[in-house]
Parts: structure tokens; C-alpha cells; sequence
């Protein structure tokens, strides 16, 4: 078995990570928040990178996460959210690497902070908890 979020550029270090940007909504009202209402749901997710690359080996990595989810029975929205997180990186070592060898290296190492901060603000936000499943580089087009 494969570990998708393995790291294949372990030169890299964190240099700093944070939220840039965050939406959540729960449009429900108090009758439509049940959880017959939750488990019978749509769930539309997005995400992708973006990279930029800096002087002296610097570079940023922006994963960029969006979710929709509707009731299938009302189509009512359940929740919207909206989430860009940014990390900073440094290249240790002298090799060179391409863009999207970069950004998959950096999207790797602040994944796990993204996932926590969506299963928070989903499960604290009164609607369906949301779990983010690890990502298969080998899967994105470069």
C-alpha cells in the first residue's frame, strides 16, 4: 500500500503556515438542523494548489479547499466553506525542482493542518462534520 501524503522532497522545511482566508456558513434553520436531514446529503468538494516560487530556494504553496453540501431530500444548503491556507517553504539543499514537484512537496506538508481545520470548523458549525481524505499526488495533473 501506498502512502499517498509520503513526501518525496524531505529537503524541504516549514518556514511558516497559516489561515488567509476562511468562510464557513450554516444557512439552516433550527427545523431543517437534524440528522436525518445531514446523513441524506450532496457534498461537492474542490481543491488545488497554487504555487510561487521566490529567491535564494524560497517558495509558497496556497491549498485552496472549497465545500457545498445540500440536502438531497430539500436541496436546501447545509453549509458552504471556504478555506485558503498558505505555507512558506525553504529548499535545504541545492538540487533544482520543478513547479509541480514543488507544489506537491509543499501541499503535503500543510495538508494535515488543512484537514484539522475543516473537520473543526464542520464538526463546531452545527452541520455535518466534513473529513478530508488523503490526496493522491500521482493523481495530479501537473
Amino acid at each position: 500500500m501506498n502512502n499517498v501524503n509520503e513526501n518525496e522532497i524531505s529537503s524541504i522545511e516549514i518556514i511558516k503556515h497559516y489561515i488567509k482566508d476562511l468562510s464557513f456558513e450554516n444557512p439552516q434553520s433550527i427545523q431543517e438542523n437534524n440528522l436525518e436531514n445531514n446523513k441524506n446529503s450532496n457534498i461537492s468538494q474542490n481543491m488545488s494548489f497554487v504555487q510561487t516560487s521566490f529567491e535564494n530556494n524560497f517558495f509558497s504553496v496556497v491549498v485552496k479547499y472549497s465545500c457545498e453540501c445540500s440536502s438531497k431530500k430539500s436541496g436546501n444548503k447545509l453549509l458552504v466553506l471556504e478555506l485558503d491556507y498558505f505555507g512558506f517553504f525553504k529548499i535545504l539543499n541545492n538540487k533544482t525542482y520543478n513547479q509541480a514537484d514543488l507544489t506537491k512537496a509543499g501541499a503535503k506538508l500543510i495538508l494535515p493542518f488543512v484537514r484539522s481545520i475543516i473537520e473543526d470548523i464542520t464538526n463546531k458549525g452545527g452541520s455535518i462534520k466534513i473529513t478530508l481524505e488523503d490526496v493522491d499526488f500521482n493523481l495530479v495533473k501537473n
